[in-house]
């Protein structure tokens, strides 16, 4: 198992996907449905009307804090010169989390959607022919054990420091190091939006160990059962209802 490959994957992913917050909504158990509102959460049922349609029950253990909107800036070599630092897409993210007592993050569920701009021809050119199908859809999946304050302050712009910077403005206290279970998967014919559902926990708080622990101390077999586990915990965390 290649850890270090793993939290070189998470970096460059994250360092392609920058972001410009616009909006964030309060601490609500619900977004109340509006004339034309494409997506709502009740009852921990998050339900998106279009891009795509889709209803997904979120396991109980977590509480709905909130979205914001975002955008994609092109900050990475797969875009031409012309259009570094430009918005290239936009999309929401639905948080919803576990806390303590204390105010302390024990873990996260969140679902992003996210689109390409019209005005470009870009699309998610992803390989789907051995995704596993969750509901309707095929989902591609990743996890990745990560410092997520180290990264955040070192791009603050990208959606996992906003995510950060949403909650702790709300008062509550998250670790520095994660473990992340990812779920992309199309959400248009044309291939330009994407939905993506992510699962985390704290590391330290879940293992009692450190991101360093399990990259140079534990053996290959025990950090395997971690990873395991936690694949497990993530896919029972929601359920697609429709879509």
């Amino acid at each position: 198992m290649n850890k270090r490959y793993i939290l070189i994957t998470l970096a460059v992913f994250l360092l392609s996907c920058q972001t410009k917050k616009k909006e964030v909504k309060d601490d609500v158990q619900s977004v109340l449905p509006e004339k034309g509102l494409k997506r709502l959460v009740e009852a921990n049922v998050l339900t998106s009307n279009e891009l795509p349609k889709i209803e997904i029950k979120v396991e109980n253990e977590f509480r709905f804090m909130g979205q914001f909107d975002f955008e994609i800036l092109a900050s990475s070599d797969e875009y031409p010169e012309d259009m570094q630092g430009k918005a290239v897409a936009a999309g929401e993210r639905y948080i919803f989390a576990q806390v303590n007592e204390n105010r302390s993050v024990d873990k996260l569920f969140i679902v992003q959607f996210e689109g390409f701009l019209p005005e470009n021809d870009f699309i998610y050119n992803y390989n789907f022919s051995t995704a596993d199908s969750i509901g309707g859809n095929r989902y591609r999946h990743n996890t990745w054990f990560y410092d997520s304050k180290k990264l955040a302050q070192e791009n603050p712009n990208e959606e996992g420091a906003k995510t950060r910077a949403f909650l702790e403005g709300k008062g509550y206290v998250l670790e520095d190091e994660f473990m992340m279970s990812r779920f992309v998967g199309l959400a248009s014919e044309d291939r330009k939006n994407e939905i993506i559902i992510f699962y985390l926990e704290m590391l330290n708080k879940t293992t009692g160990i450190s991101l360093e622990e399990y990259e140079n101390s534990i053996s290959a077999e025990k950090a395997e059962s971690i990873r395991n586990s936690f694949i497990g915990r993530s896919r029972k965390s929601f359920e697609i209802i429709k879509g």
